[in-house]
């Protein structure tokens, strides 16, 4: 019973957060999203490529982001889940909204913030660094942050030195770069366009995964306590 209700539980907590994520990127990032485009666009035109499928402007484009977004957040939800139902059993931890709250920002800081410092999010027609080491980067950092956040929860004393040191560890390595700029258009009105909307970009997508993960880690909480685990805590 407690397993069928963690599974429908991190389908309501990930349908909540997948929304959440979607309104905040329609008002936020689409709109420098479509913006950066039309410079990519402009600079393709005259060239002969093939174009990889991709979903129509409007409402089809609109169903997929809001697919991705509520399965990513059933994913992340179902984790969440577990992760806090077994703690709470075990009674090294006693889940209110407050904790809900820190648990969120831990994701967000593990899974967003920290790689984002080294890889920033990469608005349409930026250069980056080869796809392979980027994400052997970044899900390297994503680890070393969850273990770093670990350590200086549930560490004590000298031991909390170690998850400072975890935290730092990826970006004293250093993320993977782009040699040259970083805008290969040709049109210097259009890098320092997109130089902008490049900065713009950054900040609307940290305040749109930050209200993600705080959806997440507080519906999870209040789910968790008030279905989850009512009749196993009570009994």
């Amino acid at each position: 019973m407690l397993f069928r209700r963690l599974i429908l539980s991190a389908l309501f907590v990930g349908l909540c957060a997948g929304l959440v994520m979607t309104a905040f990127q329609q008002v936020l990032v689409s709109p420098l999203i479509f913006a950066a485009e039309t410079w990519e666009q402009g600079a393709e035109m005259g060239g002969t490529l093939a174009e990889p499928w991709a979903p129509e402007d409007g409402l089809e484009r609109f169903y997929f982001s809001t697919f991705s977004n509520v399965l990513a957040g059933i994913g992340f939800a179902a984790v969440l889940l577990a992760i806090m139902s077994q703690l709470q059993l075990s009674g090294l931890m006693h889940l209110s909204l407050i904790k809900g709250l820190a648990w969120g920002a831990a994701g967000f800081i593990s899974l967003f913030a920290a790689p984002g410092l080294g890889l920033a999010p990469e608005i349409p027609g930026i250069d980056a660094a080869a796809l392979e080491n980027r994400q052997i980067w970044w899900l390297f950092t994503v680890v070393i942050t969850v273990s770093g956040i670990a350590v200086l929860t549930f560490g004590s004393g000298v031991k909390r030195l170690a998850g400072l040191f975890l935290l730092a560890l990826p970006h004293l390595i250093g993320a993977p770069a782009v040699d040259g700029p970083h805008f290969s258009h040709s049109d210097p009105s259009a890098v320092l366009a997109l130089t902008q909307l490049h900065h713009e970009f950054i900040v609307a997508t940290s305040l749109t995964n930050f209200m993600f993960w705080i959806a997440l880690g507080l519906i999870s909480a209040w789910t968790l306590n008030r279905w989850v685990l009512k009749d196993v805590q009570s009994s």
